[in-house]
């Protein structure tokens, strides 16, 4: 009995030892150890003295005298932050970076126990003292200032940091002393696993971050424990690997530069930030974008809500049917509260939240934060019959149906009862609705179905019982103004991401608000619960809907991509980041018109976030180590002069190229052989939809690439087929042929030797070998009023020499991003004195001279509006039309689409 008592009484003890004091969760601890590398080998420089936040600070771990610190006891985290004559290590700028980009109100502390040279055996606590007895006399004498053990220096330390603070993470930086020790993870693993239970941390919450050796791209001496250290993910699960690519390194090679330990702490912080759920993002505020690490675990020390199981009459289904709620810590009948709808997936029931997602303790969590507005939570079951089981046959027709009826039941009999049986706020700005998987379509079905009822709605995964788009909200703008927030999440490796891309798709066009956000996952709790952590500190709130954009982790991958390639993949900003595994690269870029360096990780794998590409078609390349190519995980186009990558970005005034529910029509490619250049030649040709069906004619477009491309381009880059395929569905164009020959005559120099000789040939080879070529293989409609002939820069200046030279063979000419150049008399001089000499006939012949350009950032624009401020003096009639984007593809389409509908008519 008195042994019992006594237990008790040491169990009281200690947990008043253990809670006599009030951590704050704002105040962040890391420690860090680790040999030369973490004490600090580079000399203090002023720069890294100079612009500390007073919320960054150091638990000195030694007594220094000198520099007025005493062990035990906080101080702004000015260098040295090891020992008293240490240098500059990774945690000086770990810790600068995190307090930089953390909100305000979180504080870093770091508490750095290392001793150069040591083996990781010196920090297991079993095996410290026997390497202290056979250590160097020169490394006994920094172990000395630890007493002897410098394990237990970090444990007492961290202990007092305990009392003031959180520990949220283990920095270590060791390995050159244990270099090719391929049991070197499983002794790092004894003395993580000792610190986690000496301290009492949750290793699900407490990561380790181990930086690499000196790389072998700076002639690391022990750049071969970086294999090794690679590997440590296997033997701790929580434990990243911070790359040392590119960190400057000494003489010695063993040791970094001051430069590489201001990298190296930044790629620290960059990981852990990360981890946090924070968005790493230069030039902007950080913010979290996903749940950190922990969010869902149980912790006992903050406030929890309740759950409890409810019961209502159902008029809908004429049963007695259950609901799950769970209220706020603190619930007050008194006090009034907003709601949140929560609903399950096809196998689920009102307990399928509660089974798989630990919806109570992320909420508890975020409570405790300060992060969420305090609500009610209904967790119902979404299957409305009698029978409303998840058992038996859950995908009969009857049990789906159930799911669509559960609308009326929620609206007329679960509502109702709830703020009956609550105190609850009873507008639509304080209800909410979010579901997963089925329960994800019926939120967006009910939802947006209701907007009178829900100002938030979410759907984490959206089943295929998601209405299309069109029916779901068929007025955009009655939407754009009720919503508070749409919020629509999906794993990137989801079977039922199309249903999330279709809907998204439709509000990108229609400029409805919303968050598109992609993560990394299947159709899984891992996902969905970082839906509800990451949804539900929307609710309730006044929201920035311009930083909507922001929130995704993945962004979705481009449509130009190759089958099953993540990468690239476009952020909702028409950011773009790219991944590519290289190992034995030197250099990475990606070539954008802007070159982007890239940054190599320790597997190989480079990585790069661009800044805002411009809408549409773009050509890039990849360039490594100098040498540009084209990248395989996209789709190649010819352009540029050689074959190089293409990425399409979103476009929400792109709805004319896609591809829809409509009649198509063909693309046909033909050889031809051509006297004027004496060889075999190539063509492209669309044919109108239900060309193949039928015997009527039709009129042709002979339409013509640019510079450094050919046949291919308005197909490939131009997307001519789709344009004039919904061209036609609306009625907007005649039915026409288009002829796309290579522009590219032999000998011709390209734009570089660009003269009046290249231009004959070029006429020479559309007039005597093309047209008639197409006017015998296809049914095409005689005379000039059935042909148009226009092209883009390079074949704008071919279409306008030429069809200006035959008005008697084309009614319609089209001029794009093209005009002749200012800075050449010799050719443009005697193209005017044509054209002045010739106005009338032009006029009376040309039915339609259209002009078009992409706005002061396109490279022709100077010479188009000289060129047409001549065709005014000489009075030449034309049309004129500006569309923002500059030399490119983008504003090409849409000079097409502009151009079309007025030709044959």
């Amino acid at each position: 009995m008195k042994s019992i008592i006594r237990f008790f009484a040491f169990a009281v003890l200690f947990s008043i030892g253990q809670k006599g004091y009030s951590q704050d969760p704002n105040f962040q601890v890391y420690l860090s150890f680790g040999q030369s590398n973490m004490e600090g080998n580079a000399k203090i420089e002023p720069q890294d003295t100079v612009g500390i936040d007073d919320r960054f600070q150091v638990l000195e771990a030694v007594d220094c005298p000198e520099i007025g610190r005493k062990m035990g006891n906080w101080y702004k985290a000015v260098p040295p932050l090891c020992r008293c004559t240490t240098g500059l290590t990774p945690t000086d700028y770990f810790g600068k970076t995190m307090t930089a980009n953390l909100p305000e109100y979180i504080k870093i502390g770091i508490i750095n126990v290392a001793v150069g040279g040591c083996k990781i055996e010196l920090f297991d606590k079993d095996k410290s003292e026997d390497y202290t007895a056979t250590a160097p006399d020169w490394m006994k004498g920094m172990i000395k200032q630890y007493n002897g053990n410098p394990y237990q220096r970090l444990v007492d330390m961290a202990r007092i940091a305990q009392k003031k603070g959180v520990i949220k993470g283990i920095l270590v930086h060791q390995g050159e002393s244990n270099t090719g020790d391929t049991l070197w993870t499983k002794k790092l693993k004894i003395v993580y696993d000792n610190l986690i239970k000496d301290l009492n941390l949750d290793p699900k919450k407490v990561p380790l971050l181990s930086g690499e050796t000196v790389n072998e791209d700076q002639n690391g001496k022990c750049a071969s424990m970086n294999k090794i250290i690679a590997t440590l993910p296997q033997t701790i699960p929580n434990s990243y690997v911070i790359s040392s690519s590119g960190c400057k390194a000494a003489s010695d090679n063993l040791h970094f530069t001051a430069d590489g330990y201001r990298e190296l702490g930044k790629r620290y912080a960059q990981k852990m930030l990360s981890l946090l759920g924070y968005k790493f993002y230069n030039g902007k505020e950080f913010f979290r974008i996903h749940a950190p690490i922990g969010f869902d675990q149980l912790n006992s020390d903050v406030p929890a809500g309740k759950i409890e199981s409810i019961s209502y009459e159902s008029q809908t289904v004429g049963a007695v049917r259950k609901a799950t709620v769970y209220t706020p810590p603190g619930f007050d009948k008194k006090k009034k509260y907003p709601v949140l709808y929560l609903l399950h997936g096809i196998g689920g029931d009102e307990k399928e939240w509660l089974n798989g997602g630990s919806p109570q303790i992320i909420l508890d969590n975020l409570y405790a934060e300060g992060k969420i507005e305090p609500m009610i939570v209904v967790m119902p079951n979404g299957r409305a019959m009698k029978d409303d089981s998840a058992s038996g046959n859950i995908m009969s027709p009857d049990k789906i149906q159930a799911f669509a009826v559960f609308e009326k039941d929620l609206l007329h009999d679960l509502i109702p009862f709830i703020e009956k049986k609550y105190p609850i706020f009873k507008d639509r700005e304080h209800r909410a609705i979010a579901g997963l998987s089925m329960g994800g379509g019926q939120s967006l079905n009910f939802g947006l179905g209701n907007l009178d009822k829900f100002a938030w709605v979410g759907a984490f995964s959206a089943a295929p019982n998601t209405k299309m788009p069109e029916e779901l909200l068929p007025n955009p703008q009655e939407a754009k103004k009720k919503l508070k927030l749409l919020w629509i999440s999906c794993g990137d490796d989801d079977g039922l991401i199309g249903n999330s891309r279709r809907t998204h798709d439709y509000l990108f066009k229609n400029d409805v608000p919303h968050i598109y956000y992609i993560e990394p996952g299947v159709h899984d709790f891992k996902v969905w619960k970082n839906g509800l952590y990451m949804f539900s500190q929307f609710l309730f709130k006044t929201v920035d809907q311009s930083t909507f954009p922001e929130y995704t982790i993945l962004g979705e991958a481009a449509q130009t991509n190759i089958r099953n390639s993540k990468y690239p993949r476009i952020l909702p900003d028409n950011k773009v980041v790219f991944k590519i595994k290289a190992p034995e690269a030197s250099r990475l870029q990606i070539d954008l018109g802007r070159k982007y360096d890239m940054t190599r990780d320790e597997s190989g794998l480079w990585t790069v976030t661009t800044d805002v590409i411009n809408k549409g078609f773009n050509y890039y390349s990849l360039i490594i180590d100098g040498v540009a190519v084209a990248d395989p995980a996209s789709e190649s186009f010819y352009g540029m002069g050689r074959i190089a990558s293409g990425i399409e970005i979103p476009n929400k005034e792109g709805d004319f190229y896609d591809l829809k529910m409509v009649s198509h029509g063909n693309i046909v490619i033909k050889k031809y052989f051509s006297k004027v250049t004496n060889s075999w030649r190539e063509i492209y040709v669309y044919t109108p939809p239900d060309y193949e069906n039928g015997a009527e004619k039709f009129p042709v477009l002979y339409l013509l690439h640019g510079g450094g491309e050919d046949q291919r381009g308005w197909t490939a880059q131009g997307k001519v087929n789709l344009i004039l395929d919904n061209l036609i569905a609306q009625k907007k164009a005649v039915p026409m042929i288009v002829v796309m020959l290579d522009g590219n005559i032999p000998g011709g120099g390209g734009l570089k030797g660009f003269n009046e000789n290249v231009l004959k040939a070029f006429e020479n080879e559309l007039l005597t070998a093309v047209i008639p070529f197409a006017e015998s293989n296809f049914r095409t409609a005689a005379g000039t009023k059935n042909r148009a002939l226009a092209g883009l820069s390079m074949g704008g200046l071919q279409a306008l020499y030429t069809g200006i030279k035959n008005t008697d063979m084309f009614s319609y000419l089209g001029v794009f991003s093209s005009g002749w150049w200012a800075d050449n008399p010799a050719l443009s001089d005697p193209q005017y004195e044509f054209m002045k000499n010739n106005a009338t006939k032009i006029n009376s012949n040309i039915r339609q001279l259209w002009i078009s350009m992409g706005g002061r950032e396109d490279i022709a624009f100077n010479n188009c509006k000289i060129m047409i401020g001549k065709f005014d003096q000489m009075g030449i009639k034309y049309k004129y039309s500006e569309y923002s984007g500059g030399h490119s593809w983008p504003v090409w389409r849409h000079d097409l689409f502009m151009f079309a509908p007025l030709l044959f008519q």
